[in-house]
């Protein structure tokens, strides 16, 4: 979520306006699949979360399209994940498969596991302290991801799972509630006020922060590019064959290292191939958020993957320099530039597939690629100066950003709560003000592992 910037004054979001003014590519889709006839397997990666993925499990088994598989992969887990799995499966009468890694391998090997192991034509990747909210979720997935040709996933929005929605959860679900009288894994049990207090901060922060980033900068990107940078990782629906191909591809290169953030690396790919990643407004899920102590390690690895998986994709953010070479080229030679061959089935957003047209046309989204990595390198820096040789004029770029954030977050929240979620976005600026110095971080720990030859990124 962090792969680029949520200033208002950055270059990445003058884009998400432009996007926003254009609108969606009006073309009409003629698919050659019935999205209906999809089979879906789903994949629960899992390292200690006895205390939330019941409700994981409840979530998905409510869901009106039909799974075939639910799998579960215990990553070496030093608590009881394993013992509530069979437990909910027993209690609900669904069977669930379970994998159980004797040590930890990582979440990338566990997906890419099963992605070799299914027959299915799209795998749905659920993070266990994830729920789904909405039973259409996975047929507003599958609808989008089979409606155009080039789309390789698909997600839904993504909240915070607060406390109380979480005790709310639990209640519903009469496996899940049985689960958790028998078994004592609520993971608010014995929690004291200070870790709740830490936990609103993430809460208060996530909030407003996923609501600027969804609503306004990946879906105007997507209505100008047709395409996010990556997908949220919690809840994706990817085309098997496609994930596929992006593990084959990292296999002989990398492994399983596919940086500190895999959905990251995966979406990337796909980009680079000419596919899409979408986002799916209308359904949601909601995540357990770390407390605010543990927000700078997962705001880390999210910047450090970024600038990890363009150093493995550098075509995407060299994207404009290409296509002002090859205008310039045919400017000076009298000739226009070669048109690209476009399939037969009509789809929004079409363009041709393969890196090969990537290396020698580029991407238009790679120029989001290219703004947000000058963004995470510039804002910290220029806040710096500012604060050390015209702190005033800091202050006034700060007061500046702040009112056009919270004005932002104001006019797409939902009505009824425009005035809560705005003051969510103001009261968590300190928290978006040491964001900047995460990224400066990661971007000087990212320039040591290329000097020292470091590429052992996972999560």
């Amino acid at each position: 979520m962090a792969s680029i910037s949520y200033w208002f004054l950055s270059p990445s979001v003058v884009l998400a306006l432009l996007g926003k003014l254009k609108g969606w590519d009006r073309t009409k889709p003629t698919p050659n699949f019935s999205w209906r006839s999809t089979v879906v397997d789903v994949v629960v990666p899992a390292k200690n979360e006895e205390s939330s993925i019941d409700l994981c499990l409840a979530s998905i088994l409510e869901q009106d399209f039909p799974i075939r598989k639910i799998t579960v992969v215990d990553d070496g887990s030093t608590d009881r994940t394993a013992q509530v799995v069979r437990r909910f499966a027993q209690l609900s009468g669904r069977e669930i498969g379970l994998v159980v890694h004797g040590a930890s391998a990582g979440k990338t090997p566990s997906i890419r596991e099963q992605c070799e192991l299914t027959d299915s034509d799209a795998l749905l990747v659920v993070d266990a302290d994830t729920v789904l909210c909405d039973r259409n979720y996975v047929t507003r997935l599958v609808q989008e991801v089979y409606r155009n040709a080039g789309v390789a996933c698909a997600c839904g929005e993504i909240t915070p799972l607060t406390r109380r929605r979480r005790r709310q959860l639990a209640q519903l679900d009469p496996a899940a509630r049985t689960v958790e009288s028998e078994l004592q894994t609520d993971g608010q049990i014995g929690a004291s006020r200070w870790q709740a207090f830490l936990e609103f901060w993430t809460v208060l922060y996530r909030t407003s922060l996923y609501m600027f980033l969804q609503r306004i900068l990946y879906d105007g990107h997507m209505k100008l590019f047709g395409s996010r940078l990556s997908p949220t990782g919690c809840g994706v629906l990817y085309r098997t064959s496609r994930l596929r191909e992006c593990f084959a591809f990292a296999a002989p290169h990398m492994g399983d290292n596919l940086s500190n953030s895999e959905d990251i690396f995966i979406g990337h790919f796909f980009n680079w191939k000419g596919y899409r990643n979408v986002q799916v407004a209308g359904v949601r899920c909601e995540s357990i958020e770390p407390a605010v102590t543990r927000l700078p390690r997962q705001l880390y690895n999210w910047s450090s993957s970024f600038l990890q998986t363009l150093y493995y994709f550098r075509d995407l953010p060299l994207s404009p320099f290409r296509k002002v070479k090859k205008g310039v080229a045919a400017l000076f030679e009298g000739r226009r530039p070669e048109a690209p061959n476009h399939r037969i089935i009509q789809e929004q957003y079409r363009a041709p597939w393969g890196e090969q047209f990537t290396r020698r046309w580029g991407r238009g989204v790679g120029l989001v690629d290219l703004v947000s990595m000058i963004e995470k390198v510039s804002y910290p820096v220029f806040l710096i100066l500012l604060a050390i040789f015209a702190p005033r004029a800091a202050l006034l770029t700060i007061g500046v950003e702040v009112a056009l954030t919270t004005t932002g977050v104001f006019l797409v929240a939902e009505s009824g709560t425009r005035l809560k979620s705005a003051g969510m976005m103001l009261a968590s600026t300190p928290i978006r003000l040491f964001s900047l110095g995460v990224d400066l971080v990661a971007v000087l720990r990212h320039l040591f592992d290329l000097a020292t030859g470091n590429r052992k990124w996972r999560k």
